[in-house]
């Protein structure tokens, strides 16, 4: 195997997380928004803290990302938007 100490900043990327949350998926690393002064505190309060649309060939699906009282921002995970609705109805709009 060989190793550089050389990068082509062209190749680089930021990373996402998946959109489906996986269960057996322990760790969770921290977006670049996440490195944020105000996203280093603790959640004072349960809220939605971003939305994203995943288009499939049967339809679209909707993601939140979901963060909950007492956790930081770099420790939520995408949920799809049936599974909020039925564990976390006070953040969904009627």
């Amino acid at each position: 195997m060989h190793i550089y100490s050389v990068v082509n900043a062209d190749s680089l990327r930021l990373f996402e997380p998946s959109l489906i949350e996986d269960p057996e998926e322990q760790s969770q690393f921290p977006s670049i928004n996440d490195l944020l002064p105000e996203h280093l505190n603790e959640l004072q309060e349960d809220r939605v803290l971003d939305r994203k649309v995943r288009i499939i060939h049967r339809g679209d699906i909707e993601y939140l990302r979901i963060g909950l009282k007492g956790s930081k921002p770099s420790s939520v995970k995408w949920i799809e938007i049936g599974q909020v609705r039925q564990h976390y109805p006070h953040l969904v709009d009627a």
